[in-house]
């Protein structure tokens, strides 16, 4: 999410199907770690009802990537969505 609004501030959206296949993670899994996103602030959900991360998740990227923590991730049984 970062990179694409990063190349294109117009249109800085992603579907939630792209999203699935990029991560090669189901839709039950994926929704919670949505939530979760969008509840701390990071993802949006914008008005074409794509998301998008926001400057507050380009804030916690970037501080990630800074501290080397660039691989961490939430992760589950079968699952890692990184952030």
């Amino acid at each position: 999410m970062y990179i694409k609004r990063k190349r294109d501030m117009s249109h800085p959206g992603i579907g939630n199907m792209l999203l699935e296949r990029l991560i090669g993670c189901p839709e039950e899994i994926l929704e919670f770690h949505l939530w979760y996103l969008r509840e701390k602030g990071w993802v949006t959900r914008m008005e074409d009802g794509l998301l998008a991360i926001t400057a507050a998740g380009v804030d916690k990227a970037l501080a990630n990537h800074h501290a080397g923590g660039a691989n961490k991730s939430i992760t589950d049984q079968h699952n890692v969505i990184h952030l």
